[in-house]
Formats: C-alpha cells, structure tokens, sequence
C-alpha cells in the first residue's frame, strides 16, 4: 500500500507520493482509478475540497491503481448504473483477455475512422482493369451518355462552412456560419459532392488511388527505454563517424562491457520543474556549457544502489578546452540512491551534449568522451538518408502542437522540446560536429551501426515507408493509358512527382466522363442559426500512421494486425496498408442527440434504444472557459437534418459496368448513407442519395442517341428503369466474378464499405480512444495508446471494418 497527497493544479489532479524507489514523484492518475467520491467531486469541479486531501492506493507499474482516502475503501467509478454524477451507463459484459490470434472482446466504443481494404488490383476484366479512356469526341454506340437526377437528404446535421467569412472571436479561433448562395439557401458545391462520390467509387471498383503523397519516408515509433543502454555517443568527424565511448568497451549487444556507461553525467535540471537546479555544473563564469562545445572535465565515478543498478561517470567540474581546469574537487557525497564508489577521478577532454529537459525528472545532459583515441566508423549515405528521414518525422509529427503554443510534451508537465525537434532543417543534416548516438552491435569482432538517433530515449524507424508496401496496382496512375475505372469516369491529374530518370515532371490529365450540376436546396428554412458564438466544436485528431497498430496490414490485403503485434514486426516487406479510410455513419443516436449544441451536456450520456451510453461527442467540453482556442472551431449555423437537395450527373460514354457502379452509389441498400461536409469523425455528414425518379433520367446508348438525333418528331423520355437495373447488375457481376467467387456481398471491399454506409448494428458510442468514459476537457487521448502499448499481451489492432466489435476503453481489460 502506498500513500500520498493529492495536489490540485488548475483543472488537473497530480498525486504527489515516494514510490517503491524511493524518488519523490508527483502525476496525474488515471480517472478509471479513482474513487467514486473522488472521481464525483473531481467531474463537478468541486476540486478545492480535494487539494492536499491524504490518498492510497497499489503502485502498478509506478502508476497509482484505485485512489481512495486514507481508510476508505475503492469503489469503481466506471461500474454500471451510479458512476459520474449519476449518469445511467449500461454495464459491458464480462469478457476475458483472448489470445494472441484470436478476436478482439466486445469493445465499449468503435473508433471514429477505419478503412475499406485495398487489394491488389485484379485488372483482367476489361471495365474493372487499366486502360486509355474512349474520350468525348462522339458517343460510342455501345456505351451510355444522358443524365441522371438525384435526390440528396441529409440525415444528420450537415456543415458547410463559409471560410471566407469567417469571423476570429478570439486569437487563432474563427467562427464559421453556412455558406449560402445567391437564393438565400445553403450553397452546397458540386465539387465536394463529386468528391464524395469519388472516395466510394475507387472504394467498390477498387480502383488506383488518385492522391497518395508524402509517403515515401519511412515512418518512426517509440523504441523501449532499455534499448539506451546500447547507443554508443558519436560525432561527425572528418565525414566519418567517432565513437566516444567513454573508460568503457564496446559489448557484442552493444553495451558497454564492465558496466559503466558510456558518456559522462552533466548536473543541469531540476528535476520537478524546467528550471536549471541550483547544483547544475557550470563553467566558472557561471555560464552553461552549450552544445557542441570542447570541454576538458573532472569526472567522478558513481553508482545507483537501487534496481537498476549501475554505473556512471559525474561531471564535477568543467571548462572549455584551452582553458585551466584547476586542482582536481573534493570528493563528492552520496545523492538519494546515487553514491560515489570512491574510485580516482579522472581528467578527460569531450563534447557537451544537449538535448533539452526532454522528459519529467531528468537532471543531467552529457559529456561524450574517450580515455583513448575514439574508434572511428564510416558515416554511410544510408545512415544520413535515415536520420534526415527521422528528424524529418520527429519535427512534422510535433509541428502542430509547437504551432499550438505548447513548450513540450503535452502527456509531461515538467518538460520542453527536444533540440532536434525544435531546430529547423539544419537538425535533419549530419554536418561536421555533429553529436549523436549510435545504435551499434558486433558482427564477427566488427562494430557495426544499425541507426543513428539524436537522444538516448528515442524514436526508431519503421523497416519500410508506407509506399513501399502500397501494390503497385494501386498507386496514381502515372500515364494516360493506365487509368482504373475511377480515373476515367471522375477524371485524373498526375501527381507532379519528378521523374526519376528526369529533371522534369511529367504532367498529364483528363477530365473525366462525369460532370456534377449544381445542387438546388428544396426545403424551406433549411439552416438552424445558434445565439452569439455558437458552439466549440470538439477536436478533431490528425492522421497518425505511425500507430501502426490502426494503418499497417498484415498483409497485402489490407488485413488487421495480430493482437500483440510489437513496433519492431510493422511495416514489413511482407505486408501491407488497411487501405481506404471511410468514418462510419453513426448509427443508434440517442433521441435529441443533436438538440441544444449549445447547452454543454458533454459529460451527461444519454441511452438509446440499444442501452448503450452515447455522450455529447461533437462539442468541446467546457474547461472553465477554454474550449476555444486553436485546436477548433466554432459552429453558427449548420444544415438541418431532413433538409433535401437535388442536382443532376451528366455522364458521357460510361461502359455498362462503369455506368453500374455509379448508379449502385446512387441506390445503396435501405439505411446505407453516404458521408460529407466536415466535422465527419463527429457523426456529421450523413446523407441519403436516390434516383428522382424513372422518367427524371435520361441514360441511353451511344446507339439509341443515334437513333434520337436521326428523327425528325420529338419523343418522350425512355423508361430507364431497365438500363439501371441491367447496369447495376452487370457492375456487380463484373466484381463477384473478378474478387469473389460470385457473391457480390461478400467481396472485402463491399462487406467493408456496406459497414462503414450503415454503420455499426450493436449502436456503441462512436468517438476517438480515450480511458475516461466521457469527453476529457483535456483530451488526454494518448493515455488509451499508452496502455495498449504495454508490455503484457494488449496491443489491440483496430479492428477489421466489417468485424469490428468495437474497443475496449480500458485494453488491460
């Protein structure tokens, strides 16, 4: 049993206590481990009655589990029925952990976002494979030409923002009404329609994709902490690369043999704050040591007494090179669980290191030094090509939240950034002086560097970039003649990629054989308008890859990961990409979920009809008056739900198989929408398409238009009801026969793209990975992919689209 104190810090809680170390630390718990009186209080904000309140509770992992007062016992707030203020929540069933290989427990929410499988593309039918498009110069005269009229309903709220008239209502956070057209109606572009319909036609004719850029690099993970032991310092040194290794030798696991480790402890940090400690080493004009200086040292050897044990070397006095360094200091005293071994100290000249206090309760930078003349090993083109590809990943994945106004880390209190991060593009180039660690082991006697990497505690890189593992079939068509089904039916642009064996691009485009009208709002009072700023609009997460465990394949076919899968066994050669990624519609809202954006009900669920608990996820919730700032947006007006629009396609030279695909988008099965507009991860956005009706369209052959212009008295529409039917059968029978064997339905892509139209039948809450059960003002979603990245049998895949059974807000669970 521990205990501690409760420290409150704003809107957060931190328990301040000594752990079974002995280190005094002070952390935020985790909310699913907090009492329910705690956890009641804290949810109503009562937080000053909790301030230096006496707590205890079982260290797990150095985490607390189950805070409670002092005496009390722990009641679980996340059980059925009381927890939250009184919120009803329905009880998961009880499951337990499966295997490795087998399915994943029924989850308590789906993810916003998933993805229909791309496969290698299988391009021997004639409509479904590659070829140059007929063009538009005539109509074919088996081929279709006319127009089809469409009805679009919107079935949740629809958000069309009006950029250009965005109003800023506080720094770097805008406002944003509906935009609206000249008729004084919701203006909805034919663009984002034709956009739409685009994504779900390369999805169910498994076409090339038309846009997949900046890909090329290879993507970075967290590698584990105990890997430190074996990054050996290093500088750039006459383009090659020296190793200082300190008094110590290089092992075959690359190690330091003996013991001690390598580089030499600089004092610098406090360790609970960002300020420089009043012990920290500095030169005797008071003046800290900076990066890349030469420096000669007093180093002292030391030990940590408690697990881990080991040895290290202790900057105690320090001047720049040239300069005198003086009598040797007196022997230094023992600090917490670090004590001197009394060895002789020792005189060396080396390199300062900075890396910046980069993580909670670190004191010390480092000195690399060498007793002896370094070893020296090549610096390799691979080895710059993979650092400038790792720093490169390191400064764009932090990029926003730097942006943002945050000085570091956002899951740590007490830190900044780290130099590399924060230096711009000279940090992505090894240049002469540059320091590093080299990630080396022994190969019959002979050092060899794996990687280089800018810190200790670091970041690896993935074996292959996403591109790599794309099947060519797949990748934006580089030429006219290789266009897929989608291509020439919407159109097609080069990416402007620089050809390899060129100094120019080659460009190219085609227009497509589909044109969108403009779409006409035929209901009145179309658009609900909010008083004085609307509502916060709750976050929306970036694209992450590198959780690899959600946007890496374990096959070419787009497949989920196996539970368990670690950063080291994705992205390999063999396997492949999830493929296209849809946002499901939200299916099973509880009644009034869209009513009163405004009210802030976001910690209050309400139940469907399913009993499942769905909280108000599409807005922000309210942090004592910082739910606005640059990470949203605010929402004046959207489109109402029921409000209907209708435009027309005009379609030219279609093949009977291209033509079926369209119209099987425009007539999906009964509870199938479509998604558009923003805010999609939220629930916004789904829409419901029809045909207007048999004799609305106008859809004949090139043959029949022959026919029509050759008569001289006018003629009636056709029944086209023949035509779409026909069509939309040939389009299934084409792909049933080219990926399945002969079960339409049953095909991947359309299994998963019938999924993510209709959504999930069990109607679970539908909102990013998150520990709390309802909305954190803070965010906080990272601490879900903390524990599904721990070291016991967790790492849940995101599931496949049409199994998926959803995931556990708790994955130890």
């Amino acid at each position: 049993m521990t205990t501690g104190t409760i420290i409150v810090s704003g809107t957060q809680l931190q328990i301040k206590f000594v752990n079974r170390r002995g280190n005094n630390v002070q952390m935020p718990p985790a909310e699913k481990e907090l009492s329910q009186p705690i956890y009641d209080l804290k949810r109503a904000r009562n937080l000053s009655s909790l301030n230096n309140k006496q707590v205890e509770f079982e260290e797990v992992g150095g985490q607390p589990h189950k805070v409670r007062e002092v005496g009390q016992i722990w009641i679980d707030p996340m059980g059925g029925g009381g927890g939250g203020g009184g919120v009803a929540v329905a009880a998961a069933p009880a499951v337990g952990t499966p295997a490795a290989a087998g399915p994943l427990p029924a989850g308590d929410f789906h993810n916003p976002y998933n993805f229909i499988p791309a496969l290698p593309r299988k391009t021997r039918d004639p409509h479904l494979g590659d070829h140059h498009p007929v063009g538009h110069g005539l109509y074919h005269r088996d081929r279709y030409s006319g127009r089809i009229e469409v009805t679009l309903k919107t079935i949740t709220p629809l958000l069309i923002p009006d950029a250009a008239k965005a109003k800023e209502i506080k720094t770097d956070h805008r406002l944003f009404d509906v935009r609206m057209g000249s008729d004084g109606k919701p203006y909805l572009p034919p663009t984002s329609i034709k956009g739409m319909l685009r994504s779900a036609y390369e999805a169910i004719t498994n076409s090339r994709l038309a846009i997949f850029e900046s890909h090329e690099d290879r993507l970075a993970y967290r590698m584990p902490a105990k890997i430190g032991l074996q990054m050996v310092p290093a500088r750039v040194e006459n383009g090659n690369l020296a190793l200082y290794t300190g008094t110590a030798q290089i092992g075959n696991d690359g190690k330091p043999a003996g013991g001690i480790m390598y580089a030499a402890w600089l004092p610098r940090y406090d360790r609970y704050s960002r300020n420089i400690a009043n012990f920290a080493v500095k030169y005797p004009s008071n003046q800290l040591p900076q990066h890349g200086e030469a420096v000669s040292v007093w180093i002292e050897e030391y030990k940590k007494m408690r697990r881990p044990v080991f040895s290290y070397w202790r900057v105690r006095k320090i001047v720049r090179h040239g300069e005198n360094l003086g009598a040797r200091p007196s022997a230094g005293s023992p600090r917490g669980s670090h004590e001197p071994t009394g060895s002789p100290m020792k005189q060396v000249k080396g390199y300062v290191c900075i890396t910046n206090k980069n993580i909670d309760n670190k004191h010390d930078e480092r000195v690399f030094f060498c007793s002896g003349n370094p070893q020296v090993v090549p610096l390799t083109p691979e080895l710059k090509t993979k650092w400038r590809e790792l720093i490169k990943n390191y400064q764009e994945i932090h990029e926003p939240e730097i942006k943002s106004g945050q000085h570091g880390p956002p899951a740590l209190q007490h830190s900044v950034w780290s130099r590399h991060v924060t230096g711009g593009s000279s940090e992505r180039e090894l240049k002469e002086g540059s320091l590093c660690y080299a990630h080396v082991e022994k190969r019959n006697g002979q050092i060899v560097v794996k990687d280089l990497y800018p810190v200790m505690i670091t970041r690896g890189l993935f074996s292959n970039a996403p591109e790599t593992l794309l099947d060519p079939s797949l990748l934006p068509a580089e030429d006219i003649s290789h266009l897929s089904p989608a291509d020439r039916v919407f159109g097609w642009v080069r990416q402007d990629k620089q050809d390899k064996k060129s100094q120019y691009s080659k460009r190219g485009a085609y227009k497509g054989n589909l044109r969108i009208s403009p779409a006409i709002c035929k209901s009145d009072n179309p658009v609900e308008t909010f008083p004085d700023n609307g509502f916060p609009l709750a976050i929306l997460g970036q694209p992450q890859p590198q959780q690899f465990r959600f946007y890496a394949a374990r096959d070419p076919n787009g497949g989920s990961l196996p539970k368990g899968t670690s950063q080291n066994q994705a992205y390999q050669a063999n396997q492949g990409l999830r493929g296209r990624k849809v946002y499901p519609h939200h299916q099973g809202l509880p009644d009034g979920h869209w009513n009163n954006p405004t009210q802030n009900r976001t910690q209050n669920g309400t139940c469907n009809t399913s009993g499942k608990t769905h909280y108000q996820e599409y807005r922000r919730p309210d942090d004592g008056g910082n739910e606005r700032d640059n990470q949203n947006r605010s929402i004046k007006s959207w489109v109402k739900p029921g409000t209907e629009f209708t435009f027309s396609i005009d379609i030219t030279n279609l093949s009977q198989v291209e033509l079926g695909a369209l119209l099987y988008l425009l007539n999906l099965p009964e509870n199938h929408y479509h998604r558009l507009g923003g805010g999609k991860p939220l629930g916004f956005g789904s829409v419901r398409l029809s045909l207007r009706g048999i004799y609305s369209s106008d859809i004949r052959s090139g043959k029949d238009w022959q026919t029509y212009y050759q008569s001289l008295t006018s003629q009636a529409k056709p029944d086209v009801s023949g035509v779409i039917q026909s069509a939309i059968n040939a389009y299934q029978l084409a792909i049933a026969n080219t990926y399945g064997s002969g079960q339409f339905d049953q095909v991947p892509f359309i299994k998963a793209f019938l999924t993510s139209a209709k959504g999930f039948d069990d109607q679970l809450p539908i909102h990013y990975p998150r520990t709390d059960r309802a909305p954190n003002p803070n965010g906080e979603a990272f601490k879900w992919f903390v524990e599904n990245g721990g070291n016991d049998d967790r790492k849940y895949p995101l599931p496949d689209l049409w199994k998926d059974r959803g995931l556990k807000r708790n994955p130890t669970i």
